[in-house]
């Protein structure tokens, strides 16, 4: 019955605060991109390949932001410092014109030296319905963001956006590879790719240049408004 309960009131807490589901959020995509960065770090020095080394840098700048707001919201538990949350959201904004940089070579590794995902068709059809809607419910959750008071959220809620729209460009070549039929050229592919990627790449530099200009705007506006008192 203790065992129960305390089923009952973790399912409860997590329902009802929504500081709980965010750390429990950051938390478990924390793990899960250390995790795989380990995994392509410890594949690339096996295989000697920069395209693991790409992939280990792209999950580690994840897990780098991630870890970033997770350990602010466990510091600052009662009252808000916003002034120090739009700190955090733009420094995840500087963290993601790097990692913009591991995506980039991502791509061209993909469209010159067609690296690929390869895997079984079904589970190509599984990898796909997953993406597609963890990639809308990041569009619909990036869109609430508008709302929010807080930049951390708005921080979290990008960072999965960005995820979601990198996870696109991936199932895209595993796509490719694994439905391959010999009815599309290699050039065509390659070009598809090389769009797609530039793509992804272009979006990525745009949610960082937003995530460094917004807190600065509004940090200035808090400077201002203490002036003026």
């Amino acid at each position: 019955m203790n065992k129960e309960n305390g089923l009952r009131a973790f399912v409860r807490k997590i329902k009802r605060d929504k500081a709980f589901r965010l750390r429990l959020g950051l938390l478990g995509t924390l793990f899960v991109n250390a995790a795989y960065s380990a995994l392509q770090l410890g594949m690339g020095i096996v295989h000697s390949s920069f395209w693991f080394y790409s992939m280990a840098a792209y999950y580690l700048s994840l897990a780098a932001m991630r870890f970033f707001l997770l350990r602010h919201t466990l510091k600052y538990k009662s009252k808000p410092n916003l002034r120090l949350e739009y700190k955090k959201h733009r420094a995840c904004g500087i963290i993601l014109l790097i990692m913009n940089l591991a995506v980039a070579l991502m791509t061209f590794f993909m469209v010159y030296w067609g690296r690929t995902f390869r895997h079984h068709e079904i589970t190509v059809i599984a990898l796909a319905a997953y993406t597609f809607v963890s990639f809308t419910v990041a569009v619909i959750n990036a869109v609430k963001s508008k709302r929010t008071q807080s930049p951390i959220v708005s921080a979290v809620r990008v960072i999965n956006l960005v995820a979601a729209t990198v996870s696109m460009l991936t199932l895209e070549t595993t796509m490719l590879t694994a439905f391959d039929n010999g009815t599309m050229t290699l050039a065509a592919k390659r070009v598809l790719l090389a769009a797609t990627g530039s793509a992804v790449s272009a979006f990525i530099v745009a949610a960082a240049i937003y995530m460094i200009v917004c807190p600065k705007k509004n940090l200035n506006k808090q400077r201002t408004a203490k002036e003026n008192k």
